[in-house]
């Protein structure tokens, strides 16, 4: 009994331990939640929600952080990245077949061929804005990456939310993109907007949309694969 009584102690302990030091944690970030509808009503997937940081700067990326977009049946996947400044961004190609890979319109423009025998060499994401991908050889293939600088970003999930977590206490600048939007105005309330943040606050934010987001591109086979 007594060393079942040690051993309960101890675990006991160990979980007052965990939670002190999420409530630690927690105590010093604060949550930003949005929940974002199209004109319908529908929730809208791939929404990229951010906070720039107002008066202080962002904390650099951490090193050697990367992200992919890869080539897989014909499709980029994912659809829509947001990374931030200096992440290092692959781009695989899982497809038996050439892919060739170009920025459209963006702030860092290149492009190269893909085989599946070899991967290109990383692609450092230096500065902040919209880069728009096409495949020039299978046109239907397409592809946005967000660029943002700052590490409080988040992409909302096909349940139409985004949650941004361990965000510290000071004042933003919220953003939200898509690839849809044209104008400011088709977001309501109209973005960006200043925000203040308090340590272990939680912010939600219901967003609309005044359009409804085409469909992303499908994969696909093409008939002479």
């Amino acid at each position: 009994m007594k060393i079942i009584d040690r051993i309960s102690r101890r675990k006991i302990a160990l979980v007052s331990t965990a939670v002190a030091c999420l409530a630690l944690t927690s105590a010093h970030a604060a949550t930003i939640v949005a929940q974002i509808k199209d004109r319908n009503g529908n929730a809208v997937q791939n929404a990229v929600v951010y906070a720039l940081p107002i008066g202080t700067t962002a904390p650099s990326v951490k090193p050697n952080v990367s992200a992919q977009v890869e080539q897989l049946n014909f499709k980029y996947e994912p659809f829509v990245s947001v990374v931030q400044k200096g992440t290092q961004m692959r781009f695989p190609n899982k497809d038996k077949a050439d892919h060739h890979v170009k920025v459209l319109s963006g702030p860092q423009l290149f492009e190269f061929q893909i085989y599946t025998r070899k991967e290109p060499t990383p692609v450092v994401l230096d500065k902040p804005g919209q880069i728009v991908l096409q495949c020039l050889l299978h046109t239907w293939m397409n592809a946005h990456i967000y660029v943002v600088d700052t590490p409080y970003f988040a992409k909302t999930s096909k349940t139409g939310s985004a949650i941004i977590q361990d965000v510290p206490a000071g004042e933003y600048e919220l953003q939200v993109q898509h690839p849809n939007i044209a104008f400011p105005g088709q977001v309501s309330p109209t973005m960006p907007q200043r925000i203040k943040l308090d340590a272990s606050s939680s912010q939600v934010f219901d967003l609309k949309f005044d359009f409804v987001p085409r469909p992303e591109p499908r994969a696909r086979v093409p008939l002479d694969y």
